[in-house]
């Protein structure tokens, strides 16, 4: 009896560090691939950039490697991810003094921290769904919709008798 309850508690132990360890190693398994910016999601209130500055970013790309994150002529290099969940209108409004409402994240949202040698603009993305994130760049919310890689093809011009 007491040898099952030894083994019970083990594998409980090890039911309750699982999540915590596979956390960290699929932390940031949502945000790798290239990304496009569709538009800007919201911003803080003071920022360093126009949000003229900003537009012009719409149909950049953002590329997230596990070697490295490049955008707007910016590289991180080796970049770290690091998850966590929250309740989206609570936290933005502690984090960042912001109403959430329009850019439509699930509640609760998944917040990935990123963290680069050296350090980047782009510190947080927030995941909508899998096709589509907000990343936080220079005070904006940017938001940005998965690249699969599909070019679309030529249409064939029809031929005229």
């Amino acid at each position: 009896m007491r040898m099952m309850r030894r083994y019970a508690l083990a594998a409980l132990l090890v039911a309750l560090a699982a999540p915590a360890s596979m956390a960290g190693t699929n932390a940031g398994s949502a945000v790798p691939g290239r990304w496009t910016v569709t538009g800007t999601a919201g911003a803080q209130e003071t920022t360093s950039l126009s949000s003229d500055d900003v537009d012009k970013l719409v149909g950049t790309d953002f590329v997230v490697t596990a070697e490295s994150m490049q955008f707007a002529g910016e590289k991180c290099d080796k970049p770290t991810f690091k998850q966590s969940r929250h309740n989206t209108t609570n936290f933005f409004w502690r984090e960042f003094k912001f109403d959430p409402r329009s850019m439509r994240l699930p509640d609760p949202v998944t917040e990935i921290a990123i963290d680069c040698l050296p350090p980047s603009s782009i510190t947080f993305v927030y995941v909508r769904d899998k096709r589509h994130i907000v990343f936080l760049w220079r005070g904006f919310f940017l938001d940005a919709k998965r690249d699969n890689g599909k070019q679309d093809k030529p249409r064939a011009t029809p031929s005229r008798p």
